[in-house]
């Protein structure tokens, strides 16, 4: 698209820009530009906000949840979930059926987000089979693109059964049922307990706002109001990225050898001990995450993360999938443009939970199992743009041994 210019109208007042110097000024510290009106009018929440100081009260007001700190104590929870699902998922060996990834990671993902968004533990990953919450939650990300842009006929075609817009409302109904049952047993819990004694969540920081505080008041939306933009923007997008981590991982059995090479060296503090802080430093481990980013690039694709992920002078043969850059010398030259959580004030809020799971799923998964994809995705993963890039084929496959057995 970019061939013959690096900015092209793409709209009557829409242009497209593929110069990573463009990039750096938009989204620098203190950047005068901001999101788009038109576009993100159809939104709420955290990452729609137009207005400079709105978002700034809004992230400081949940940036102690998200900082590292509070994410090193997230990695129990996250361990239990895993241990839950292995066993599940070893089941397979002795049947032989395939294993879906993406139900498997957006279960986990979506467990860790409404562990942060309330104080009580909702244990997705112990129901048996896909939890209804999740299904409803998968047709909503299907569709919201038609919700968003038709409105108005969503609102009449919803009346008639069978459509795609009727569908939406039914599973709108589904997420929103569950959401209102978690959101009222958790304000319940916190009106009973003791404000020491629970563990820090949206909902305690909302419910703790001084009503004196104007400002926050209008600003800091209640928890149920967010839940969505916080499920798709914390769970979908981080599953969908660690699936195609596994079909990247999968699909060479060099960049496969390197990294269970890299965990079984590190087996201890996987199997035994669980120690985040040595998870996170696995060199081979993060690189096949940032290559996973770079290549799938799991953001907002109607900017120029793409553009600049694909750019054959920031990135060698941008088209492959290759840990190793991040691990050379040019390692350094190319660190700024890992750029898949955006960069600058508006850069994703979540992005520590991200990596967080990220490395510890892929450490745990690849340390216990030995996997084979069944190729239900092809040789390429095929993907379409609903805001979020999202695969058009589940990974699955098929789980050869239980390492740890």
């Amino acid at each position: 698209m970019h061939q013959d210019s690096h900015i092209i109208r793409i709209g009557p007042n829409h242009v497209h820009i593929n110069q990573p110097q463009a990039f750096d000024e938009i989204f620098k510290v203190g950047t005068t530009w901001r999101k788009d009106s038109s576009f993100y009018k159809y939104f709420n929440g955290l990452d729609a906000m137009i207005e400079p100081t709105q978002y700034r009260t809004y992230r400081t007001h949940l940036a102690p949840l998200y900082a590292q700190r509070s994410i090193d104590g997230l990695t129990p929870k996250l361990h239990d979930d895993l241990v839950v699902t292995a066993e599940r998922m070893a089941k397979s060996i002795e049947n032989g059926e395939p294993v879906n990834m993406v139900k498997i990671l957006r279960t986990l993902s979506t467990s860790m987000m409404l562990y942060t968004l309330y104080s009580q533990d909702i244990p997705l990953s112990q129901y048996d089979g896909y939890h209804p919450f999740l299904e409803a939650f998968e047709l909503l990300m299907t569709q919201s693109w038609l919700m968003i842009n038709y409105p108005m006929m969503g609102m009449i075609l919803g009346l008639i059964p069978g459509t795609s817009f009727a569908k939406f409302n039914a599973a709108f109904g589904t997420f929103l049922k569950y959401c209102k049952e978690w959101n009222d047993e958790d304000e319940r819990i916190q009106k009973l307990e003791t404000a020491e004694s629970l563990r820090d969540s949206h909902m305690k920081r909302y419910l703790a706002i001084d009503p004196n505080n104007e400002i926050k008041k209008k600003v800091v939306p209640h928890p149920l109001e967010d839940i969505f933009n916080f499920i798709a923007g914390g769970s979908d997008t981080t599953s969908y990225t660690a699936a195609c981590a596994f079909f990247h991982v999968l699909s060479s059995s060099e960049v496969h050898s390197k990294l269970v090479a890299e965990l079984d060296q590190a087996s201890s503090v996987i199997r035994d001990t669980f120690d985040y802080n040595k998870i996170q430093n696995l060199p081979y481990l993060n690189a096949v995450i940032k290559e996973t980013l770079r290549i799938s690039c799991p953001t907002v694709v109607s900017i120029s993360q793409l553009a600049i992920h694909f750019n054959e002078t920031i990135f060698s043969s941008p088209d492959k999938f290759i840990p190793e850059r991040w691990l050379g010398d040019d390692r350094k030259s190319i660190e700024k443009w890992n750029i898949a959580f955006s960069r600058g004030p508006r850069q994703c809020i979540g992005t520590t939970l991200a990596y967080m799971e990220l490395r510890c799923v892929l450490a745990y998964f690849f340390s216990r199992f030995e996997f084979k994809l069944t190729g239900s995705c092809g040789d390429k993963l095929r993907w379409v743009d609903r805001f979020v890039s999202v695969n058009l084929d589940d990974v699955e496959v098929t789980i050869v041994k239980d390492r740890w057995a």
